[in-house]
């Protein structure tokens, strides 16, 4: 199924979701007591996000097989590979894939894209690969088995690491932005519409963008908390509409994709 593309820099850009969980915020946005708010329900969406400019296809991160482990009570919609066969694409001829941060549920199917050129950040690999290799990834949000498709990309000479901000695309620019995990990775993608600044664990939920509000699992906080400031001074200076990586509202305040792919993607740009 083509998506129809950006004119100011051919690129549509598609969210895309392969699962969901309800989730309280007293259980995900850090020391929440504090604000003084009653506690509540909110929804949690997992997803990935596709990128599309003229015969190009980039996605940023892969979603992970959710039936397989049960993490944190995590619903499968539709698994990653049926996702991508609704919306016609073969993972073979994925030209890149950005990964936003080494856990779980971001690179679970990294290895289906043998072809793809992989993006990550530097500290990102350094801190997980790190781990691996020092057999010290009981406790952790990410397994040898994820982290395999990482090491099979630099053999192959498909890792790109990233540690300034860097345009991997015409139109997408990452940025190391660190916090929810070392060499967590910033998207700003370049529309006619203003621009997509994607967080995606960067900010789970808008209830972090508008209060700048730390989520409960980081490797440095005060670094999430510069991370936040950043993203909304990035947000004002280009005008860009962020989007939150969890955000189930986010379906609400963009419409659904065409035909069969509107049961599970929302066209952002």
């Amino acid at each position: 199924m083509a998506a129809a593309t950006d004119p100011a820099h051919g690129l549509s850009v598609w969210s895309v979701k392969y699962g969901e969980r309800v989730v309280r915020r007293n259980d995900v946005f850090y020391d929440y007591a504090s604000y003084g708010l009653p506690d509540g329900d909110l929804d949690m969406d997992y997803n990935f996000w596709v990128i599309r400019s003229g015969g190009s296809t980039i996605l940023l991160d892969t979603g992970y097989d959710i039936p397989k482990r049960d993490w944190l009570g995590e619903i499968s919609v539709t698994p990653t590979p049926q996702g991508l066969d609704i919306l016609g694409i073969d993972p073979a001829t994925v030209d890149i894939v950005i990964t936003s941060h080494f856990h779980y549920d971001h690179i679970g199917y990294l290895r289906l894209f043998t072809n793809a050129q992989v993006v990550s950040g530097q500290k990102e690999y350094d801190y997980w690969i790190g781990k691996l290799k020092a057999n010290d990834l009981d406790g952790e949000f990410s397994t040898e088995e994820d982290l395999g498709p990482v090491l099979d990309a630099e053999r192959d000479g498909r890792l790109r690491l990233v540690s300034e901000p860097t345009e991997v695309y015409p139109g997408i620019t990452v940025y190391p932005i660190g916090g929810h995990c070392p060499g967590e990775l910033l998207t700003h993608i370049e529309t006619a519409g203003g621009g997509l600044i994607m967080t995606v664990d960067a900010a789970h939920f808008y209830e972090q963008i508008d209060n700048e509000w730390p989520f409960f699992a980081f490797t440095d906080l005060d670094e999430m908390r510069a991370g936040l400031t950043f993203i909304n001074d990035l947000a004002r200076k280009t005008g860009a509409t962020v989007i939150p990586g969890h955000d189930a509202r986010v379906r609400d305040r963009f419409p659904a994709a065409p035909g069969a792919a509107g049961d599970i993607a929302t066209v952002l740009a």
